[in-house]
């Protein structure tokens, strides 16, 4: 047996252990950096750009096999050109680099053959995120010690986080990736699906969950709980644009000013997301999850453009096509009218926006205007699902209660945002 087809045999074992195996991304921070580990990894990320602007700026002739051995390279300055040495960026980071460009370009291909107006690949003035393609060449890790070690550095950093990675998950690449608020390693591991699922399942209910996505409640449950959070832009970062704006464009006090606007809006982002992984752990507690696939893109061209942006609702719906890997997550079309149907006997009418409360004129049903979409979400995913489980479905329909819920949903599970930590609460009493 050549080369070749062992190399074919094993990447067919890899996409069938991937088949039972789910996808996660480990967050660690490389911590006590000294002023030189610093300027070391800043260069790293220099270099990653002038050999990727250097690559770009001729791509018929430079995107090659023989790119990965380059040493210097061809850089544009104010002065004019200027070759530079590439000392740090080892040949395996250079083929992620690589490879990234020629992924780029497949997908501006594919954007062009289904219409889009496409344009040239754009240069990187910062560069931001480095692909470690193989652990054990690329970089290394030291669970015992907590260090890691990246291609083309001697030292080894010191990482905090180890501890999050299960001892029995496989990793894969990692990224490294400069933040205002310092370097990271985004480490991604494969883990068996059936050890996550047993936890999973011993938190669960038996009742399958419809949910409506909104402005005024962010999402209401057809459990009758309603989650609503805002966090916009701090007082902080409103002050520091104004100063910049006052700052000599490109001048020391410009550039420090931009770092502390960076840092502030990591911040603002980090909240966000923290919600959203929180109110995905309370979702996982079902066995079922149904909800619309609303243009959130277009909710942010209206009057609530604003509020959509500090409530990033827009995480919720990507959070929950990952977790359609794990548990049953059906997706109902948008065009649905959801909202105007009546959950318990079908009755199509309009319903204004200022309307909160459904009234049904059939069969005199009068429930919240969110619980009632919320509803019609949860029985159009069933019946999606029952296309291709039926046996699933039937046992999910039963232990559904006999009517549609209540008037008014329980408030229990707001999320507020504007008051302390301590009293940040996420779970429905």
């Amino acid at each position: 047996m050549n080369k070749a087809e062992k190399i074919k045999q094993s990447l067919k074992l890899t996409k069938e252990k991937r088949k039972l195996q789910t996808p996660k991304v480990f967050q660690l921070k490389l911590q006590n950096l000294s002023k030189s580990d610093i300027k070391t990894l800043e260069r790293l990320f220099l270099e990653a750009k002038w050999f990727y602007n250097y690559l770009i700026a001729d791509i018929d002739n430079r995107l090659n096999k023989q790119s990965e051995k380059l040493k210097e390279v061809e850089i544009k300055t104010p002065n004019g050109f200027e070759k530079r040495k590439l000392k740090i960026l080892g040949s395996q980071i250079k083929q992620g680099i690589v490879e990234r460009i020629k992924n780029n370009l497949k997908a501006l291909k594919k954007l062009k053959e289904q219409g889009y107006k496409v344009g040239k690949h754009q240069f990187k003035s910062d560069f931001k995120s480095i692909l470690l393609k193989q652990l054990g060449i690329t970089y290394k890790i030291d669970f015992k010690r907590n260090r890691i070690k990246v291609q083309g550095i001697k030292k080894r950093f010191r990482i905090l986080g180890l501890h999050q990675i299960p001892k029995n998950s496989e990793i894969a690449n990692a990224y490294l990736v400069k933040k205002p608020s310092g370097f990271y390693l985004y480490v991604v591991c494969y883990i068996w699906k059936e050890e996550i699922l047993k936890e999973i399942k011993q938190k669960q209910t038996s009742i399958p969950v419809g949910i409506d996505l909104g402005i005024k409640y962010q999402l209401t449950l057809t459990t009758g709980e309603r989650f609503k959070w805002y966090i916009p832009e701090t007082k902080r970062l409103k002050r520091l644009q104004k100063i910049l704006a006052r700052k000599k464009k490109g001048s020391k006090n410009y550039q420090k000013i931009k770092r502390l606007i960076q840092k502030e809006w990591e911040y603002i982002k980090n909240k966000r997301k923290d919600v959203i992984n929180k109110v995905i752990s309370y979702l996982k507690r079902f066995p079922f999850i149904a909800v619309q696939r609303d243009e959130i893109k277009g909710w942010h061209e209206g009057l609530f453009g604003k509020q959509v942006q500090n409530m990033g609702i827009g995480g919720i719906t990507a959070r929950l096509k990952s977790l359609a890997t794990l548990i049953p997550v059906e997706f109902v079309p948008k065009y649905e009218a959801t909202t105007q149907t009546c959950c318990r006997c079908g009755f199509k009418q309009k319903v204004e926006l200022n309307e909160r409360t459904y009234r049904c004129p059939k069969c005199g049903l009068e429930i919240d205007r969110d619980l009632n979409g919320a509803w019609n979400i949860l029985k159009l995913g069933l019946k999606k699902l029952a296309k291709k489980n039926k046996v699933l479905a039937d046992r999910l329909k039963s232990a559904l209660p006999v009517d549609c819920g209540s008037v008014n949903p329980r408030e229990s599970g707001v999320l507020l945002w504007e008051v302390t930590p301590v009293e940040w609460g996420i779970s429905p009493q």
